[in-house]
């Protein structure tokens, strides 16, 4: 993979991120009782700037990819026809939404009677966007990116670090929050979560994933080391077996501690999804004209 295809990586992953976190919201609202208290209001103020946060910095990264940032702005010209213009609408839209979401909730601004709307607005805007970055990298002459393992992986992303970074949040703002009952469900609801990621994830791996050698036929397909795809495996489940340890084992007990093996276990499961990002950008080749 060449050196200058890393921003990408790391844009892609950013924005899931932030669009899972916004996801693993809906879930959450969904799931528990008490989402309208102050201490909740506390934490979706959390959830809210993380993900624009994420966002914010997957976008300052897209930048270093480009040789010419300030030539960025040609690229809008074919929103009718180009995936790439209404990717980069969609995220700068989606950051937008985001903003203003997290405006309504804090200062009141527009309303925060309207804030559901908005946080919906948010949501769709945010699935928009992952497919149109998978939109992107679905052309004919990418053989290797042009399956549907190619939306899979990426929405996948979302569901698996966006679940792992809001697990992280809760953690952090658990001993504020009061709600024990409420908070204990919160956490087994962020483990389902993970747990379909890392199933779709595996599922994507083993029966989705094209074999570069057989889609390639007479082209050289690219040559990847196998330690890439040995990590994204052992990572994803060695992060797994240690949420699920904790989740059996300690989460029915919970009193705030935990926070370290969490962490643990999340950088796993990151891990994991940079190597595969790595192999999706490293299988990179194009054939016909």
């Amino acid at each position: 993979m060449n050196s200058n295809e890393w921003p990408l990586v790391f844009f892609t992953l950013f924005s899931q991120i932030s669009v899972g976190l916004i996801l693993g919201g809906f879930l959450l609202w969904a799931g528990i009782k008490a989402p309208g208290s102050s201490s909740f209001d506390t934490f979706k103020k959390a959830l809210l700037l993380t993900a624009f946060i994420s966002m914010g910095v997957a976008l300052l990264i897209s930048f270093l990819h480009l040789s010419s940032p300030l030539h960025s702005v040609y690229a809008l010209s074919n929103i009718g026809s180009s995936w790439l213009s209404r990717e980069i609408i969609l995220a700068s839209l989606y950051l937008l939404s985001l903003a203003v979401c997290f405006a309504s909730l804090k200062y009141n601004i527009p309303h925060k009677a309207i804030f559901g709307h908005l946080y919906t607005a948010s949501a769709f805007i945010g699935i928009m966007l992952v497919y149109a970055m998978s939109k992107v990298y679905m052309m004919p002459t990418t053989p290797l990116w042009n399956t549907p393992a190619t939306p899979v992986a990426f929405f996948n992303s979302a569901i698996l670090l966006g679940g792992a970074a809001l697990l992280f949040i809760l953690t952090v703002k658990t001993p504020s929050m009061g709600h024990l009952n409420e908070v204990q469900k919160m956490f087994y609801l962020l483990f389902y979560m993970i747990s379909a990621g890392v199933f779709i994830g595996l599922l994507n791996m083993l029966l989705l994933q094209p074999d570069s050698l057989a889609v390639a036929g007479s082209f050289a397909a690219p040559e990847i080391p196998r330690v890439w795809s040995i990590s994204q495996t052992i990572f994803l489940l060695a992060g797994y077996s240690i949420l699920s340890w904790w989740f059996a084992f300690k989460l029915p007990q919970y009193q705030g501690n935990g926070t370290l093996i969490i962490i643990i276990a999340i950088t796993c499961l990151l891990i994991s999804e940079l190597a595969g990002r790595y192999l999706f950008y490293a299988s990179y080749y194009r054939v016909g004209i």
